[in-house]
C-alpha cells in the first residue's frame, strides 16, 4: 500500500511538473509555439530601420516640394559642407582661393563624370531671378523658392552659363534641368574644379556670397542639405 502511494505521488509530481514547465514556455517572452525555435521579436523603433543616405538621395524627393539636384546628392558632399571655417592653409581643397565660412553646400562628381556633361536639377519650384557670370562661380544662377512660409533664394555656382536655357523670370519646376556643370579649371567654373556649389539665403535680397567672415553672418542662410539631403 505505501509503495502504490509513493507511485502514485511520483506520477502527480511528474505531471505537475510538466505543466508548468509547459505553462512557461508559451508565455516566455519570444517563444513560439509547437515547440519551433523562438522567434526574435522585431524592433519597432526610430532606430530599426535607418536608411542610408545614399539610397535616401536616390530613391525619396525631399519634402517640402524640394527635390534632390544631383543623383547619389549625399555622397557627393566630401569636401565643403555648410559652415565649413576655409582658409588657404585648411581647406581640403587645395590650392585654396577663399577665406571664410562657407555659405552653401558643394556637391563633388565622380570621377567618371569629369569630361561628362552632368545635369544640375532646380531643387524647388520657383522664378529664375538671375543668370550671369560672376567671380568665383563662373556660370551662377539664382531662383526664387520658399518652404514653410520663409521666402529664400536658391544659388547655383560653377554652372556653364550656355547650358541655362530658362531666362530670367521664367518659372522652373522642382526637377527641371536647370544646366549641366561648368568644365574643371575653366571660365566656366572661374578656374575652380567641377562641382556644384548650392547655397540657400533667407529673403527675397539676391546674395550669392560664397563665404562669409564672421561665423555670425551664417544666420542669415540655411543649411541646403536640411532641404535636399534628407
Amino acid at each position: 500500500m505505501r509503495k502504490t502511494l509513493i507511485i502514485a505521488g511520483s506520477i502527480i509530481l511528474v505531471a505537475i511538473i510538466f505543466f508548468v514547465a509547459k505553462s512557461f514556455q508559451v508565455n516566455a517572452p519570444g517563444a513560439s509555439p509547437d515547440n519551433q525555435m523562438p522567434v526574435q521579436n522585431s524592433v519597432s523603433s526610430e532606430n530599426s530601420f535607418i536608411p542610408s543616405s545614399e539610397n535616401i538621395a536616390k530613391n525619396n524627393p525631399v519634402s517640402n516640394g524640394f527635390v534632390s539636384l544631383l543623383d547619389r546628392a549625399s555622397e557627393r558632399i566630401i569636401k565643403k559642407p555648410f559652415g565649413i571655417f576655409a582658409t588657404p592653409e585648411n581647406s581640403p581643397v587645395q590650392p585654396e582661393n577663399f577665406h571664410g565660412y562657407h555659405t552653401g553646400t558643394d556637391f563633388e562628381i565622380f570621377p567618371e563624370e569629369l569630361n561628362a556633361g552632368v545635369p544640375a536639377k532646380a531643387v524647388c519650384t520657383g522664378k529664375l531671378l538671375m543668370k550671369k557670370m560672376a567671380t568665383g562661380y563662373g556660370g551662377v544662377a539664382v531662383q526664387s523658392c520658399s518652404a514653410n512660409n520663409q521666402q529664400m533664394t536658391v544659388v547655383y555656382g560653377h554652372l556653364k552659363l550656355a547650358s541655362i536655357s530658362a531666362n530670367t523670370g521664367d518659372d522652373i519646376t522642382a526637377g527641371d534641368t536647370l544646366g549641366i556643370l561648368g568644365k574643371a579649371y575653366s571660365t566656366e567654373t572661374d578656374g575652380e574644379r567641377k562641382h556644384l556649389h548650392l547655397g540657400f539665403h533667407k529673403g527675397a535680397a539676391i546674395n550669392i556670397l560664397g563665404y562669409v567672415q564672421n561665423k555670425s553672418e551664417l544666420s542669415g542662410w540655411l543649411d541646403p542639405c536640411q532641404y535636399v539631403c534628407q
